[in-house]
């Protein structure tokens, strides 16, 4: 497979982005994607099978500097921090999954797009006490316009790969 083009998940991830959205069209997004990402703030829910509707609130913290996502309920949610790191985004995730809470850190890669979906990789893991205690190690975020976006996330559990996928829609 080519280095410039993105690989087969993600272009069909994208594809379903802007397939099922009623009225999502590929509209000019800013060029770089932390400002993309950025331009994601507000609030937002989605449906996730077994839990019901969830929520996500974003905000802009440390004079935009850094990007804050809260998702889930008021009572039962989770934090992740979306920050620069040279020419990639860093995404820091304080996961709930663990009784003592642990943090993963996660990766783009030096050169995604919203189109074709970032795509976050697993980096490091702190607080994580058994290296196969379940815990996010991937997240890839689609961008299909203003008011619709995706995060498919993959979790490690008892060795396998459990994907969820949220649709966000802005409220």
């Amino acid at each position: 497979m080519a280095a410039d083009h993105p690989p087969l998940p993600i272009l069909f991830l994208t594809c379903a982005v802007l397939r099922l959205v009623p009225g999502a069209t590929a509209q000019p997004m800013p060029a770089d994607p932390f400002e993309s990402i950025k331009s994601l703030a507000g609030e937002w829910q989605a449906d996730l099978p077994g839990y019901g509707t969830i929520s996500n609130s974003i905000r802009l913290v440390s004079h935009g500097t850094a990007v804050e996502e809260t998702i889930g309920t008021a009572t039962d949610n989770e934090v992740s921090l979306y920050t620069r790191d040279g020419g990639r985004i860093l995404l820091t995730h304080f996961c709930a999954l663990t009784p003592g809470g642990h943090q993963v850190r996660l990766l783009t890669r030096q050169h995604g797009t919203v189109r074709e979906g970032l795509v976050f990789d697993l980096a490091s893991a702190i607080n994580l006490r058994d290296p196969a205690a379940p815990h996010m190690r991937r997240v890839v975020m689609a961008i299909a316009d203003r008011d619709h976006f995706i995060e498919r996330w993959t979790q490690k559990k008892a060795g396998k790969d459990v994907v969820f996928d949220l649709h966000f829609v802005r409220r």
